[in-house]
Parts: structure tokens; C-alpha cells; sequence
């Protein structure tokens, strides 16, 4: 794997552990005890997400398991955040979703798609 696409996934990384504190924040700081289910499976589709970024390393062909998952965690993200009780939670999902794009561009950027 040449250098800009280990940068990519570097990249990739540094922004799915923002993704993971940002959801251990919101976790930890929310008032309603049956969103717990969705934050755990929330947090265990990030990660499969870092793993499978980490596998990508040695085999490109994670990146195509990445792809995949970040759909599904984005639309539990999704889920979480239509559904939150306060507007003050908002910048933290967006923060969420700002990482994934990033993360996911940076996996097309590996494959040799960028825009």
C-alpha cells in the first residue's frame, strides 16, 4: 500500500475515534434510559467499522466491509439523533456525521475514487 492511501486510512482512524468519543459523550450524558439498546449497537458498529479500516491496512478489500458499515452506523446515528429530546446534542451528532464523510470519502480515495 503506497503512503497517501496509509495517510487515508491514518486519517480514516483519527476520525472514527472522534466518532467514538463524540457517541461515548452523547451515551453518557443522555436522560433517557431506553435509547441504551441503540447506543450499544451504535458503538458496536463503530467497531467494526475501526476494525475493518485497521484489516484494510493489510487487505484492501476491508475497505469494502467499511463502506458497507458505515451506512448502517449512519443511519443508527441517524435514528439517535432524529429521536434525541435536546437540541443540545445536535452539534455532537454532526460531528458524527462529519467524520463519516470524511472517513468514508478517505475509503473511495483508497479504491481510487475521489471527487
Amino acid at each position: 500500500m503506497d503512503q497517501k492511501n496509509v495517510a487515508l486510512l491514518d486519517d480514516a482512524i483519527t476520525a472514527l475515534n472522534n466518532c467514538r468519543n463524540t457517541l461515548a459523550n452523547i451515551s453518557e450524558t443522555c436522560c433517557t434510559p431506553d435509547r441504551s439498546p441503540n447506543m450499544k449497537e451504535a458503538r458496536l458498529l463503530l467497531d467494526n467499522i475501526l476494525s475493518s479500516t485497521k484489516e484494510s491496512y493489510k487487505n484492501e478489500q476491508s475497505i469494502h466491509k467499511c463502506i458497507e458499515a458505515i451506512g448502517s452506523f449512519g443511519s443508527k446515528i441517524g435514528f439517535l439523533y432524529a429521536t434525541c429530546c435536546t437540541s443540545t446534542r445536535e452539534p455532537m451528532y454532526q460531528s458524527i456525521f462529519t467524520n463519516l464523510m470524511l472517513v468514508h470519502g478517505n475509503m473511495y480515495g483508497v479504491l481510487g475514487h475521489s471527487h
